[in-house]
């Protein structure tokens, strides 16, 4: 079986949740590949260069085959999937979105959105907690993405990028059907879950008393205290022969506990800048996908 749908990002907006909630549905498939990112690449592996290029290195799958086998244990299930946020950045949206029309053109696609300023402030932390970000100061890290993409840097460095939905949502819009794009907020996903889901249980034709009520929160952004010992503590297993398993294991516990503190607030005046770039962004979207984005427009 192929996969009929598509949780196209973009990151930091809820995708890991709701990959993680679908999953639970007796009628749906997800890929254990949650982020394959083929579409994005489709026969061309990355040539990434920077702090995180390893990772889409490894976990991209740049093979029609390959893609297709992740799918191989889903037949008799309704609804069948992927989550590779990757699809909703600013990388190559057009020739995205054109890989997924030429190979599936009856394909779902789902986005989550994000108020563009708090999700790429919540990037810009992630991307710190993983020890990808090398700049300690989110106004630096603005001002170097145009020096990264230059330098051809993954797309979770395109903070300000990423979160021109108008721009980036558009080949979407132009290659497929309305039919077959939802598009929900942030702001759903909290506030009115069970909402949410029963639309979109509608929308991939499954179950909906079958789905839970709830979203399960996953990749919840820390702040780590120190980016080396974060480091050491993700490359812990290089030196397991230097202790015993049990206190490797209970000393790791406690180091990276001491080592997680919530990210601080965004400067007030970065915030209003920022947000301020994405106005008429978020005006043209709101058109788009025919939702009241005022909320958003308030935070200026």
């Amino acid at each position: 079986m192929r996969p009929n749908f598509l949780i196209i990002g973009p990151p930091k907006c809820g995708t890991t949740a709701l990959y993680v909630t679908l999953a639970q549905h007796p009628q749906v498939f997800m890929s254990q590949v949650k982020e394959p990112y083929f579409f994005a690449f489709d026969g061309q592996p990355p040539t990434f260069v920077g702090p995180d290029a390893d990772y889409y290195h490894r976990q991209a799958v740049t093979k029609w085959e390959a893609y297709q086998s992740l799918f191989a244990e889903a037949d008799g299930y309704v609804a069948c999937g992927e989550a590779s946020p990757l699809y909703l950045t600013n990388y190559q949206p057009e020739r995205t979105a054109a890989n997924i029309r030429r190979r599936l053109p009856d394909m779902h696609l789902i986005a989550i959105l994000r108020q563009p300023t708090d999700r790429a402030y919540s990037q810009f932390s992630f991307r710190r907690q993983l020890g990808f970000e090398p700049l300690t100061d989110f106004r630096d890290a603005l001002a170097a993405e145009d020096q990264r993409l230059a330098a051809n840097w993954p797309p979770g460095c395109r903070y300000w990028r990423n979160g021109l939905y108008f721009t980036n949502l558009t080949p979407y819009y132009a290659l497929f059907p309305r039919t077959q794009i939802r598009v929900y907020l942030y702001d759903d996903l909290l506030n009115r879950p069970a909402s949410m889901l029963n639309d979109l249980c509608q929308f991939l034709c499954i179950d909906p008393s079958l789905m839970p009520n709830t979203v399960v929160r996953r990749n919840v952004t820390i702040w780590p205290r120190s980016q080396v010992l974060s480091l050491l503590l993700r490359h812990a297993g290089r030196y397991r022969a230097l202790l015993p398993t049990y206190l490797r294991r209970t000393l790791g516990h406690h180091l990276r506990a001491w080592n997680q503190t919530k990210p601080p607030p965004i400067d007030p005046g970065l915030r209003c800048e920022l947000s301020k770039s994405y106005r008429d962004e978020i005006m043209r979207l709101q058109d788009l996908i025919a939702r009241d984005l005022g909320h958003w427009v308030a935070k200026l």
